[in-house]
């Protein structure tokens, strides 16, 4: 039930996509004010690198061998293979916290094998109620994950850099009970260029933001973890 319903918030995200799923073996229960909320599963996402297969550009699948060098949407080689790419993994912790401020979201991520020395972003959407991003609407569904100290995260409030093993600590904070919502997704977002663009997560939302906005995930960012909460 848990996988189906982080392949359904997928399906909202991107039309379709082979998932690699990670099993998790956290024990869970429903979330309330200072209870702990661990993370149900964690998805490698193949939609936004490609492989060159007879002169063609295609998404990695599962016959895809893992020393197949990954390409961005124009064939611009990524300098990573798909054995690295689909080894990254996370953990992820989330709890509500009241106050006279009202309802927060506190998020405590642990990732492993990202690509070194990456830029990256985190993302998060829920569904039902479902999250919009205003500056792009109907088109992007997800909102920044704004980090805990935001005027001190580098290289800017909902972004980090992976250290030189590939690994990352990154603890958020946002307004409101993600946890009411039926399913939480985070997205891990490797950022090709080394810009980030908060807060939108691709190039192209960010010089489009409006009714003409247009997602450039693929070209200069690339989605490499999806992290279902809850």
């Amino acid at each position: 039930m848990k996988r189906n319903k982080l392949i359904l918030a997928t399906l909202a995200i991107a039309a379709s996509s082979l998932l690699i799923i990670i099993p998790c073996a956290s024990n869970r229960v429903r979330a309330s004010a200072g209870q702990v909320d661990r993370e149900a599963s964690v998805l490698v996402f193949p939609n936004d690198v490609f492989v060159l297969d007879g002169g063609f550009l295609r998404n990695p699948d599962g016959s895809t061998p893992p020393d197949a060098l990954l390409h961005n949407v124009s064939g611009t080689s990524l300098g990573v293979t798909w054995g690295q790419f689909k080894s990254a993994s996370a953990t992820a912790t989330a709890h509500c916290i009241g106050g006279g401020e009202g309802p927060r979201t506190s998020v405590r991520i642990t990732l492993t094998g990202l690509i070194p020395g990456g830029i990256y972003s985190i993302f998060y959407a829920t569904f039902v109620p479902d999250t919009d991003n205003p500056l792009c609407p109907g088109v992007e569904r997800t909102l920044p994950l704004t980090a805990f100290h935001p005027e001190g995260q580098l290289p800017d409030p909902s972004s980090f850099v992976a250290d030189e093993t590939g690994e990352a600590q990154y603890r958020g904070q946002v307004e409101g009970c993600l946890l009411d919502a039926t399913t939480l997704v985070y997205s891990a977002i490797y950022h090709f260029d080394g810009q980030t663009y908060d807060p939108l997560p691709n190039r192209g939302e960010f010089v489009t933001q409006g009714s003409d906005c247009r997602s450039s995930f693929g070209a200069d960012a690339m989605r490499q973890l999806l992290i279902q909460q809850k």
